[in-house]
């Protein structure tokens, strides 16, 4: 019997520890009872397994739902198979105790979740400042990140210092204001929520030339603890990347169910091995999940609760929430009107993507 599409083994991917230099074969039709792989129950359909060889060691995710682009990849398809996004369930966080807000020295809140996951709210007293220019480290290598270091930073009227981060991909996100950023020499405009890409080697200056600051956040990967402050700004500006800067823009917005994300830097657009994405949920609780990637979050708007598995906490905006790789989560909006959140995660790929 032939069918015209393929059954679905199940939503959300595998994952698979693959051997260097073993072949596997991938089954396409969904009917296999050795998921994901062949068993030969494609005999009577249209489809045939596909056949991969592994070129190294590691960790894969092979998709389940059967539809994914990437074969025999899971490219984040699941997500676009159903009207509404798989909420959690009564096992998801079910032993999860509420835990405090903690001051930091410098007087930030910090409240501490499972292996290594933290919520993080920085009041504007704690910043340093630098000229025109505050911020604060809300991860780094310190905090048990592996890959990646960001900061929140205000700017006021005025020129911020010369900032490089050498050997780095340094990716900006503009909360609110508007002025604009020179890259190498390179002026490019800023408005609110909009993604900035610096490429490894080059410096930048933010400049805000009205009486309202400029709110930010700077992502940097790999880790880069402390910022060079230059004297001028060095004449490095990679060409091949000729724009730099990327706002909202429904066009490019991808749907998961009810939600929705769109990539402002990423490798497809600005050849960064850093994603950033910005992204709307509804009042709902997502069903716990992981990623093969360490990733940060960031509340723009709205109210929730961050969970883990043993673990949850009121999120508001502001918040920076660190997941490190693998953390079961999930993120809970508890507001009528929904919450908009900022995602960065390296190395580079769909936020559709998840186990």
């Amino acid at each position: 019997m032939e069918q015209s599409s393929p059954t679905i083994a199940r939503l959300k991917p595998y994952l698979v520890e693959v051997k260097k230099g073993k072949t596997y074969f991938w089954c396409a039709c969904g009917l296999s009872k050795k998921q994901p792989f062949c068993d030969g129950s494609h005999k009577v359909t249209e489809f045939e397994p596909l056949k991969w060889l592994a070129e190294e060691s590691g960790e894969k995710l092979f998709c389940g739902c059967k539809h994914t682009a990437g074969q025999p990849f899971c490219d984040g398809t699941h997500n676009r198979l159903s009207e509404v996004y798989e909420e959690a369930g009564a096992a998801d966080g079910a032993a999860a105790r509420l835990v405090d807000y903690q001051i930091q020295e410098g007087g930030a809140l910090k409240a501490h979740l499972d292996n290594g996951c933290y919520v993080i709210r920085v009041p504007e007293e704690s910043m340093l400042r630098r000229g025109c220019m505050q911020f604060y480290s809300v991860i780094g290598s310190e905090d048990g990140a592996d890959q990646l270091s960001q900061y929140v930073a205000t700017v006021t009227t005025g020129k911020s210092p010369v900032l490089r981060y050498p050997g780095s991909d340094a990716v900006l996100f503009i909360d609110s204001g508007e002025g604009s950023v020179n890259i190498g020499g390179r002026e490019f405009a800023v408005s609110a929520q909009s993604g900035v890409c610096v490429k490894p080697g080059e410096a930048f200056q933010i400049t805000n030339r009205g009486a309202e600051e400029i709110v930010m956040n700077i992502s940097v990967c790999p880790h880069c603890l402390t910022p060079e402050f230059l004297d001028e700004m060095p004449d490095s500006f990679d060409a091949s990347v000729p724009d730099r800067v990327q706002g909202i823009d429904e066009s490019k917005q991808e749907a998961m169910a009810d939600r929705f994300f769109q990539v402002l830097i990423g490798d497809k657009s600005h050849g960064t091995p850093v994603t950033q994405f910005i992204g709307a949920i509804p009042q709902s609780r997502a069903a716990h999940h992981r990623h093969l990637y360490e990733e940060t979050i960031t509340i723009l708007s709205g109210e929730g609760i961050m969970w883990t598995d043993e673990t949850k906490v009121p999120v508001q905006p502001g918040d920076t929430i660190f997941l490190p790789l693998k953390q079961a989560h999930s993120l809970e909006c508890t507001s009528a009107g929904g919450m908009r959140l900022l995602g960065l995660f390296y190395p580079s790929m769909s936020p559709a993507i998840n186990y």
